[in-house]
């Protein structure tokens, strides 16, 4: 292993034969078998190798499965068969092909597949050359294809002839990784010439190009966590705007220390696996790299951050060859470090591998117009001047939807031919390594193996081989609807990132319409083969996904039925989808929708609550009847006394949150329940390794309490904003009465007849610990809630009479979680019924949703404390208000909606209250708009400049759209130009409220 990626170096197309050879006059080829007999035998080296001996039988078994006939294997101990087939370097080889195998040349992968008659030769490496020219016999000259895992096609040969030929296979690349999850297994894999480090190829498959001692990519913090050092040595860490960070940080890669500490650890590593070739030195996957003086100063030197990178891995590395010369250390250029720099070149035992996450996969790279596109050139071209050892890491499919629709099969031969061109000689495809039958899994996989190998092979005979081969009599169908698929993002103003979703505006319901039907037509066609049928209906998911993610507006509801969560207001037409596609993951069984788990979690929990119903968890206990739905977001969603209606509203319930970014829910997590008892309910979940929350529901006399803990997992402390959130059914929503800690009159909140919403702001000051009671005047009936004995910064109160919830969000003021501590959090609520002493209200018998109107307590902040915060504002109308500070221009404000408050398919016009705070000069004040995150478009954006803008607050008119899902209304202050030192022209900008009003038809 140790010399075989030093013998690929310049090595980047497959070679033919060698100058000087011929046929020698041979025949029309060879007879290998014919009648269920073979003459031929099969002849090894003695000793060969475990691969050598492994592609003895790979050949004699497919040979008996084609054929009939059993070839028997040999040792070249003995002379010569008649008719032999020459496995590797035997003693025999030289004199029957008449000429030296170059093994220095061909490597561990190479080949040479040569008939000299009666005799054939399969040469090559004792590694796994040998290996590789048995598959290409079986392939080429027998037919024999292995499309999956689990699907092969293995003909009949009768006779098995093979023609006259003299063929040297070199791979254009050294490592080949087509990072999909069936091509992990080892037999496929080797089927599939990929030697790349994931794959579980053992000693029989020759082996593969290895990262040894768990150091692949990413691995700063486990040579040096942060938990070990940074408590006394902060100084081995990134300096953020002269603050050192432990958390989401980089190494420190100027300081002696680090690079002294890494190298004995990586040392260390290396002599734990020194079969390994590659060991990993790379940055976290997050930004955040070191700006102290002296690390800054390399970079702005060197016009990028991969300055000190390089600085910083050259060293390490030039340790590293004085024990272990053949070791290659491997770094990334990746986001911040892939443009090269201008002066430092990597050592020759230094990798950089380039990643494309930032691209556009709907053309190749050097083709698209693409800005990100040309980029990436521009930085391959620059590193490929400065070293022969480039790896790449490419992105080929949608990590957001593994089984949407990903029309990128325009780019992946260009690619590959691109990279091929550009000194790279290792390379890294990802593709939806999770699990099995994203969209075109298979297709794709096998199509990625046969390039790495070859970029240059017919792109159009391997479609038609691969559609044929792996869906037999439907191929035709399921052809026509891949064509079509990608030329939708073949024009070069469409953009196909690794997360576009299936609703973009290019695709439309008539495509997947179209599509569904052929894929049905597709099904019918093979309905009597079990194989061809299961790769066909699991062919068919991304339609199916792609028709739900599409699907027009539901107002969904949730009610209990037996114990169960389920849906209401769900489409017929959908939940006859829905089933359908669950069905098929089910069968799928180790299927994965998305990288992220959360995602992967929330979109099955979906559509299980929209046609089977999710299980909860029942406690009944001393006069109350709880249950607790672990996978909707862990919430409490049933709470009512013995024989007594719920008063939690189920498609809210009540939890408790970290940080409350806005009123919707979004996509609740996933929590695990790790105990149930008679007493209670505990449930779990993790956020990305950073703290866990740890729920425990418990049932006392008459109540219910829920006590939630934050568990850190990092060294530094952060700080949370936790939030108790209940949405309650208390059989009337259009009017409510508060009544909060010691007060004895109730506060009554209506919502007028022309509206549909009503926020209520209430300040938080003294409610720690305190009671708060919520009833309605209409019914009677209410919750009391016992809030945490921690500082209440707010109460909002929001009344949804159209949807019969009224939502409160108690917000606790921001907490410190400690560096690996703790913070607890403890509430009860009680049910109520028959509430004395409620006010007399009238309330309207219908509401329209004409008009509403969202206080600054109810309006989301980004990074709170640095982009902006909530204030006490005496100059608006509540005497509050949300500031956006004058030191960046991000849409820090961006507030996401219900489109349930709306009236279906009408234009709204949304107007902001505000005032700008001007500054020294004149510049643009603000700026707003609306944004929809699936078609990715704006709608009516506006930014004044600050001498267009009065003083004290106004209105300003934003848009008028249609509000539907997957928007938000977002505002941020003025851009001003930061790179060159641009002050910004406001001091501040305070937002009073949002106004949402119904056009006319």
């Amino acid at each position: 292993m140790s010399r075989s990626i030093r013998r690929f170096l310049g090595v980047v197309a497959m070679a033919m034969a060698a100058a000087g050879a011929d046929l020698r006059a041979q025949d029309a080829g060879l007879t290998l078998a014919a009648g269920g007999t073979s003459d031929y035998t099969i002849v090894i080296p003695e000793p060969a190798s475990p691969s050598q001996v492994y592609a003895a039988e790979e050949l004699r078994d497919f040979t008996r499965q084609m054929t009939g006939a059993v070839l028997p294997i040999v040792t070249d101990a003995r002379d010569l068969p008649p008719k032999a087939i020459c496995l590797g370097v035997t003693r025999h080889t030289e004199r029957v092909l008449g000429r030296r195998v170059d093994l220095e040349r061909l490597g561990d992968d190479g080949f040479v597949l040569a008939t000299r008659s009666p005799h054939l030769i399969l040469a090559g490496s004792d590694v796994r050359g040998t290996l590789y020219a048995v598959y290409e016999l079986l392939e080429r000259y027998g037919g024999c294809r292995w499309y999956a895992s689990w699907y092969s096609v293995i003909p009949t040969r009768e006779p098995w002839r093979i023609p006259a030929v003299d063929d040297t296979q070199i791979p254009a690349f050294v490592m080949r990784e087509p990072f999909w999850f069936d091509m992990f297994k080892g037999d496929f894999a080797a089927r599939c010439r990929a030697n790349g480090n994931r794959m579980l190829l053992e000693e029989r498959h020759g082996g593969k190009i290895r990262f040894g001692a768990g150091l692949f990519v990413h691995t700063f913090n486990r040579l040096m966590p942060p938990g070990e050092f940074f408590a006394e040595h902060p100084e081995y860490y990134s300096e953020i705007n002269g603050t050192r960070r432990a958390d989401h940080a980089q190494l420190c890669l100027t300081n002696p220390d680090v690079i002294r500490i890494c190298t004995e650890r990586l040392l260390e590593r290396i002599r734990s696996d020194p079969t390994a070739k590659l060991f990993s030195l790379s940055q976290n996957d997050w930004g955040n790299h070191c700006q102290c003086p002296s690390c800054r100063e390399i970079d702005e030197r060197e016009g990028s951050p991969a300055g000190s990178l390089l600085h910083f891995v050259n060293q390490v590395a030039e340790a590293v060859e004085r024990e272990f010369p053949e070791v290659w250390i491997e770094t990334l250029a990746y986001q911040y470090t892939r443009h090269p720099p201008r002066t430092i070149r990597p050592r020759h035992n230094v990798v950089v591998r380039l990643c494309t996450i930032e691209c556009d996969f709907s053309l190749p790279l050097d083709i698209s117009p693409y800005d990100q596109n040309v980029r990436f050139v521009e930085d391959i071209r620059g590193w490929s001047a400065i070293t022969g050892k480039l790896f790449i890491w490419d992105y080929t499919t949608n990590f957001r939807h593994y089984i949407g629709p990903h029309p990128n099969f325009n780019c992946l031969q260009g690619n590959v031919r691109f990279f091929r061109d550009n000194q790279v000689v290792g390379l890294f495809e990802q593709g939806a390594y999770q699990g099995r039958h994203a969209e075109f899994a298979e297709v794709r996989a096998w199509i990625l193996a046969k390039l790495l190998w070859d970029p240059d092979r017919d792109i159009e005979a391997l479609y038609q081989d691969v559609f044929s081969g792996y869906y037999g009599p439907a191929a035709p169908l399921i052809r026509e609807y891949f064509d079509r698929l990608q030329e939708l993002s073949r024009p070069p103003e469409r953009t196909l990132r690794i997360g576009s979703p299936p609703t973009q505006e290019w695709y439309t319901d008539e495509f997947f319409e179209w599509g569904h039907e052929k894929w049905r037509a597709a099904e019918r066609l093979v309905a009597h083969d079990p194989a061809l049928s299961y790769n066909v209906r699991m062919g068919a998911i991304p339609v199916l996904y792609a028709k739900l993610a599409r699907w027009p507006r539901m107002t969904i509801g949730h009610e209990y039925r037996d114990g169960r969560f389920a849906a209401t207001g769900v489409d017929p037409g959908y939940a006859a989808l829905a089933a359908d596609l669950l069905a098929r993951i089910d069968e799928a069984g180790d299927l994965r929708v998305a990288e992220n788990m959360d995602v992967h979690r929330h979109f099955l929990t979906t559509l299980r609550s929209r046609t089977r119903g999710i299980p909860t968890l029942g406690l009944t206990a001393k006069g109350v009847l709880a249950e607790v739905s672990p996978e909707m977001g862990g919430t409490v969603c049933l709470l009512a006394a013995e024989n007594r209606e719920n008063v939690l509203a189920p498609s809210g319930g009540l939890t408790c949150i970290d940080a409350p970014r806005d009123l919707l829910p979004g996509e609740p997590l996933v929590y695990a329940p790790s105990q149930k008892t008679d007493a209670g309910v505990r449930v779990a979940y993790t956020h990305r390794h950073r703290y866990t929350v740890e729920r425990t529901v418990s049932l006392e006399p008459n109540r219910m309490r829920l006590a939630s803990t934050f568990v850190s997992h990092q060294t530094d402390p952060r700080t949370l904003a936790p939030a108790i959130i209940a949405a309650l059914d208390l059989g009337n929503s259009s009017a409510v009465a508060i009544r909060a800690g010691d007060e004895t009159a109730w506060k009554t909140v209506v919502v007028p007849a022309d509206e549909i919403l009503r926020f209520v702001d209430i300040p938080g000051a003294g409610l720690g610990g305190e009671l708060l009671t919520l009833a309605s005047p209409v019914t009677g009936r209410g919750l009391a809630l016992h809030l945490p004995n921690r500082p209440i910064e707010r109460v909002g109160l929001l009344c949804e009479p159209r949807l019969g919830r009224i939502r409160v969000i108690v917000r606790l003021e921001p907490g410190e979680l400690p560096g690996n501590g703790s913070l607890a959090l403890d509430t009860a609520a009680v049910p109520l019924y028959e509430v004395p002493g409620l006010p007399n209200v009238e309330v309207p018998g219908t509401h329209s949703a004409a008009r509403f109107i969202v206080e600054d307590g109810f309006l989301p902040i980004g990074r709170r404390g640095e982009w902006g915060d909530h204030v006490r504002d005496p100059k608006a109308a509540d005497g509050a208000a949300l500031k956006l500070y004058n030191s960046h221009y991000e849409w820090c404000m961006q507030w996401r909606f219900d489109p349930a408050w709306f009236d279906p398919e009408t234009p709204y016009t949304v107007r902001l209250r505000l005032r700008v705070e001007k500054g020294q000069r004149d510049g643009e004040a603000f700026w707003a708009g609306v944004y929809d995150t699936a078609r990715r478009k704006g709608y009516g954006r506006i930014a004044p400049r600050t001498d267009a803008v009065d003083d004290g607050y106004q209105w300003y008119d934003v848009a008028t759209w249609v509000p539907e899902a997957e928007q938000y209304i977002w505002a941020g202050p003025g851009r001003f130009d930061k790179g060159a030192g641009e002050a910004s022209a406001i001091e501040a900008v305070y937002i009073d409220c949002i106004e949402l009003v119904r056009q006319p038809d």
